[in-house]
């Protein structure tokens, strides 16, 4: 390591102990770390001198401080650490700020709300707060209350069905902050709270159903709390201060419930407003009020134990604050880029990168709850196939285990041979994924694999490695060695742990909560991989932290109802978890709860509603444009051919559509693995500067070169579209649309808006029945001119980790606007010889030529 340390005769006012990769302030009785780990990222910790040091391993971060400048300054009120892209600075407070080289200001602590407590019965142990500037905020994970932009936004971070806490924050700025706890964190605690004068008798009398000792809750809607009448409620008026959005929290109740409305409405508009089953205990919402009027607010707090708290931060809260509820340190890692894609990059330097999937992974998901037993799924899967509607993947949802218990068994009644069901599977080419839970009730099992539980629940304990290791061996046995391609892991929140303050094999659980998920993630990637080389993992999972994208892993939203305001949520929930760094994510297309039937009043039957096949095809949309593509709906026949005949047209088309961009879907997944790059990502990651961009949940940019815009009102046959700068392509149309403004687009049933950025190259290829079916039919190349462009197209063997090992072959995609030329070289790898295997393309500048060419290995220059 060289350290370079700058020549000055004036001394900082604090204690100073160097390093080779940072310092040591003593400020009082407070010590502050700044440790140096690349040029970019900066890991500061905190504590109070003589407590003891967190013996909790680092489960996120996986990058040692590297070998890089760094140069230290000193004067008496003011410390500055420079390295190659960062100015950081110590004042005489012991405030941490953060600047460009060219000094512009990223970030800066403050001391509001910033402590270290010495009290661990508090309900905060540990809180740092910064200065938020003029910047949209994204990350945190998934939620369900739509909001897009963070900023001043108070949410619990705590795992939960349907909400994943990752504490990572990105900001336009170009900064990033990884908030390194792990236990349940308030982020933008709020500072004011509405008062409600009325009170009401409490009131949580719903009916239940009683589960037999032993068994389970497969009939999800009768164990679920039925729905109570409307009950809880309070009104009181409310007159602000200041104009401008004030940001609310609603605390529903302090322990978890299955159901009951939870709403804040102000003056009739619903800022918060959740009804499904899984409730969470804390809601965020946003409202623009006007100063010195007088607003009625009108809070619902249904089936919850608690009459609830409104909290609330003003517009000049103007912090983003982390507050933790266990630890003694202040520990974060602050991120720098110079745009959204450089802070992701440099953040997964940090805590590891992506994976490739196997091809077939990014076709299409059979799913449904679910299919009763192997004949059921087996005369499905043949009837897709006969009726030629292509999907690479089917899934066997839970209760395939034994009546009486939870685990991953076969049950022999319903499931007599699992071995010739995947083996017909095979030969129909198509991969089976099985749910499996870390929640397991039986006991020869248990004691089989030894499978310690964390106590007051029956999740294993994950955080012991012996029992992480004898959790996989239990998996692979009954599933992976039967020939099973992937794990469904539900309910690796976990849920089900009652008393937080018991212990784990590392410490007391409420220490360490919010990464279980990324543990049992962890044990099934580092487990199938050294026992199946040869295949790459993929797992399906409901919950998710930070460093969990280098496992092998894709998260879904959870068991979200039917309903325009909730699809309109995924969207907005989606895009803040791949900010988050976390690049794979995916829901259940038409929402999981879908009708009376599955406790979803809203729609009386499913198959035959004409609102809900209306929503189902808009979420179909979405689905094509996510990075996983499945369908699920809970106890639902969700084969696109069960609906009306316009479904099944719409359904098919954009099941086409995403095999046939395939190979750009495959070479953007190469660009996630070998440059942290994103499939799905919020406008504001390409245009952060474009202050327009910052709110907007309705569009998506898909890979690098398409936007895509959803529908979320029913019968609405157009929307408003924003248009960053330069020109977009309609893609069914290829009219031309200049950016720079908002455009109303069409949006008919049958179609989602859908545009292509000039100077784009995108390859397209044949309809095909599964991602690796042989086709003899040449590869589209797909130019749209108005600029330069550039694409490199990936190939491989479509299915191992050789590509890890140079196996693979890239082809360079370059347009010369000026020249009206493509130019294609070979690039890395050398899986293929395109000397003996040479390569048909149909070449097209969109709105003019066509050529048919053939790529022999020598650079090819293709004029127009």
């Amino acid at each position: 390591m060289l350290t370079v340390f700058g020549c000055q005769s004036e001394k900082f006012k604090y204690a100073i102990e160097k390093s080779a990769n940072g310092i040591t302030i003593t400020q009082d009785s407070t010590l502050i770390i700044i440790e140096v780990i690349n040029e970019s990222i900066i890991h500061v910790k905190k504590r109070i001198a003589g407590t003891e040091v967190s013996n909790l391993p680092d489960y996120v971060t996986v990058l040692e401080p590297q070998n890089v400048t760094w140069d230290i300054k000193e004067r008496e009120n003011l410390l500055t650490i420079s390295t190659a892209a960062l100015n950081v600075t110590v004042d005489g407070e012991g405030i941490i700020a953060y600047k460009t080289l060219d000094n512009k200001n990223l970030l800066s602590e403050t001391k509001e709300l910033t402590f270290i407590g010495t009290n661990p019965e508090a309900e905060h142990t540990v809180s740092q707060g910064f200065i938020a500037g003029d910047e949209a905020l994204y990350g945190l994970g998934q939620y369900q209350s739509g909001i897009m932009n963070w900023k001043n936004v108070p949410i619990r971070l705590q795992q939960y069905n349907q909400e994943i806490a990752i504490p990572f924050l990105l900001s336009t700025k170009g900064y990033g902050i990884y908030w390194h706890n792990y236990s349940l964190t308030d982020f933008n605690l709020p500072q004011n709270e509405i008062e409600f004068k009325e009170t009401v008798k409490i009131s949580t009398d719903t009916e239940e159903l009683v589960v037999p000792e032993g068994g389970e809750k497969e009939n999800v809607a009768l164990y679920a709390a039925k729905e109570a009448k409307e009950k809880n409620i309070r009104k009181t008026t409310f007159t602000p201060t200041q104009s401008g959005e004030y940001t609310f929290l609603a605390l529903s109740d302090t322990d978890g419930r299955m159901r009951g409305s939870i709403s804040v409405t102000i003056d009739g508009d619903a800022i918060i407003d959740y009804s499904t089953i899984w409730m969470p205990r804390r809601y965020s919402g946003v409202k623009h009020l006007e100063a010195g009027k007088t607003y009625e607010v009108v809070y619902q707090n249904t089936g919850a134990k608690i009459l609830g708290n409104l909290f609330y931060n003003k517009p000049d809260y103007n912090k983003t604050v982390f507050s933790s509820t266990y630890g003694n340190a202040i520990d974060y890692y602050l991120v720098a880029g110079e745009n959204p894609e450089a802070v992701i990059s440099e953040y997964q330097k940090l805590t590891g990168t992506s994976p490739l999937f196997a091809k077939s992974a990014y076709g299409f998901w059979q799913c449904r709850e679910r299919y009763h037993n192997q004949e059921e799924l087996l005369a499905n899967a043949r009837e897709m196939r006969e009726r030629k509607i292509p999907f690479d993947n089917i899934v066997q949802d839970w209760f395939y285990w034994p009546e009486g218990t939870k685990g991953p068994e076969w049950d022999p009644v319903k499931y007599p041979d699992p071995d010739a069901m995947v083996d017909e599977l095979t030969r129909l080419n198509l991969n089976l994924m099985v749910s499996v839970w870390p929640e397991v009730k039986n006991e020869p099992l248990e004691k089989k694999y030894g499978l310690t539980k964390i106590e007051s629940s029956n999740y294993v304990d994950i955080y012991d490695e012996k029992v992480s290791e004898n959790f996989y061996r239990a998996l692979s046995d009954s599933m992976f060695h039967k020939g099973v391609k992937s794990i469904w892991l539900d309910g690796t929140e976990p849920e089900g742990v009652k008393n937080t303050k018991v212990n784990t094999a590392i410490g007391p659980y409420e220490s360490v909560q919010n990464p279980y998920s990324l543990l049992v993630t962890k044990a099934m990637y580092e487990g199938r991989r050294k026992e199946f080389p040869k295949e790459r993992v993929f797992n399906l999972t409901r919950s998710a932290y930070a460093g969990q994208q280098r496992y092998g892993a894709t998260s879904w939203s959870g068991d979200v109802e039917a309903s325009w305001e909730q699809f309109e949520e995924q969207i907005a929930a989606g895009l803040n978890f791949t900010m988050a760094g976390v690049p794979y994510w995916t829901h259940d297309i038409g929402g999981f709860f879908r009708d009376s039937n599955s406790i979803n009043p809203e729609f009386d039957n499913q198959y035959t509603n004409p609102e809900f096949i209306e929503l189902l095809t808009r979420w179909f949309q979405f689905g094509t444009f996510s990075p996983i593509f499945r369908i699920h709906g809970y106890v639902s026949e969700t084969e696109i051919w069960r609906y009306d005949d316009a479904f099944e047209s719409t359904a098919r088309k954009f099941i086409d559509l995403r095999y046939q961009l395939m190979p750009y879907i495959y070479s953007q997944a190469w660009q996630i693995t070998t440059n942290s790059k994103q499939l799905m990502s919020p406008l504001a990651y390409f245009y952060p500067e474009d202050k327009k961009t910052w709110g907007i949940k309705d569009q998506l940019i898909f890979g690098e070169s398409f936007m895509v815009g959803f529908v979320t009102e029913y019968k609405s046959r157009e929307m408003s579209m924003y248009f960053p700068k330069g020109q977009w392509y309609n893609y069914w149309t290829n009219q031309i649309i200049e950016g720079g403004k908002e455009v109303t687009v069409k949006a008919n049933l049958d179609e989602t808006p859908l545009f292509v950025k000039a100077g784009s190259i995108i390859p397209i290829g044949p309809k095909v029945q599964y991602a690796t079916e042989k086709t003899d039919k040449p590869l589209r190349i797909k130019i749209y001119p108005g600029n330069d462009a550039e694409f490199t197209l990936y190939l491989d063997d479509n299915e191992t980790y050789e590509y890890e090992n140079g196996g693979y072959s890239e082809l360079k995609l370059s347009y010369s606007e000026a020249n009206k030329t493509l130019r294609i070289v070979k690039g890395n790898g050398d899986y293929l010889d395109f000397t003996k295997t040479p390569m048909d393309l149909n070449v097209e500048v969109v709105g003019g030529k066509k050529q048919r060419v053939t790529f022999k290995g020598s650079d090819l220059d293709v004029k127009f």
